[in-house]
């Protein structure tokens, strides 16, 4: 009976030392995943909700800032909720007098749900119209490709501006000695990435600030939360659904943490075998064919053996993931 008894704490007492073991693994596994990949995936700081856009009634702009080079290139994602004739999705424009030298770049409602796009020193240069109604369109000029929808065309970069240019803005085009008052654009914004000789300078993403419930676009690559500088306030859409991010940098990212995490478990792995050893324990992975000597270990799993000195064998069955 005490021989017995001996065996039967042996045999939970190294139970619970796999149990254990097995424990601390899934626990390591669950922190790295937490603090190393997770973030890989964050598209907003804590404090900010996204949102799939925001939309303009016709009174709400942003100001980026940042005035646009004759080189820079863009990237949004717009749609038209009520037809305004030439109001701007985003622009900066000097215009001295109409008919005259202007440098001028835009994205626009040119009504009846044409989007077109404005750029260079002349004011009647309008490059690419594509009927999109309500519908998000993705506009961009990269290079010299202009992309609106499915309608793509090559135009001409300018040498330089003829004259000085604005601070771009969002919901409008931002125009400084012009004889007409711009018009705000009656529609929505899902995203807005600006590029100064390929170096991403603005990526707008659509944000509620949750402290106040203020309505806006976050700046990822600034840090900063830009809200309405107009009257009234953005209506806000739907909050975004999570997205996994695509890009190189995020995959390069997301291989280097896979590797992290590799190494991690290789060297968890190693612990465990160690401490098996240590306490004087013979591991086996059998094929699921192989005889058990008892009834411990399903026929259809594969198992731990865990032998005491004395030979005896203790079947234990392993939950592969």
């Amino acid at each position: 009976k005490e021989k017995l008894k001996y065996r039967e704490s042996k045999k939970l007492s190294k139970k619970h030392i796999f149990l254990r073991v097995f424990s601390k693994i899934t626990i390591s596994v669950c922190v790295f995943c937490a603090f190393f990949i997770s973030p890989v995936f964050a598209s907003l700081p804590s404090g900010y909700t996204e949102l799939e856009y925001i939309e303009s009634t016709g009174t709400q702009y942003i100001d980026t800032g940042t005035i646009p080079t004759v080189s820079d290139e863009f990237e949004a994602e717009v749609s038209i909720v009520t037809d305004t004739s030439n109001s701007c999705f985003f622009g900066a424009s000097t215009n001295f007098s109409w008919g005259r030298t202007n440098s001028s770049i835009a994205l626009a409602n040119a009504t009846t749900n044409d989007i077109y796009f404005r750029y260079g020193n002349n004011p009647t240069t309008i490059i690419g119209r594509t009927t999109v109604g309500t519908n998000k369109t993705k506009a961009s000029l990269i290079g010299t490709t202009l992309t609106i929808g499915a309608t793509t065309a090559t135009i001409t970069r300018e040498s330089s501006w003829s004259t000085e240019i604005p601070t771009l803005t969002l919901f409008k085009r931002n125009m400084i000695g012009a004889e007409i008052t711009p018009t705000l654009v009656v529609g929505r914004m899902f995203s807005f990435k600006w590029f100064s000789n390929s170096t991403l300078v603005h990526n707008m993403i659509p944000a509620k600030r949750n402290s106040d419930s203020a309505i806006g676009m976050y700046d990822t690559v600034s840090g900063t939360f830009f809200t309405n500088q107009g009257t009234g306030s953005f209506i806000a859409g739907p909050v975004a659904e999570i997205k996994i991010a695509t890009t190189k940098m995020v995959d390069d990212e997301f291989a280097a943490a896979e590797a992290k995490l590799a190494t991690t478990v290789q060297t968890i792995e190693s612990v465990v075998s160690r401490t098996i050893t240590q306490t004087g324990q013979i591991t086996t992975l059998h094929e699921t064919k192989q005889t058990r000597p008892d009834e411990s270990c399903p026929a259809n799993m594969k198992c731990l053996l865990v032998q005491d000195e004395d030979g005896t064998p203790h079947w234990y069955p392993i939950i592969e993931p």
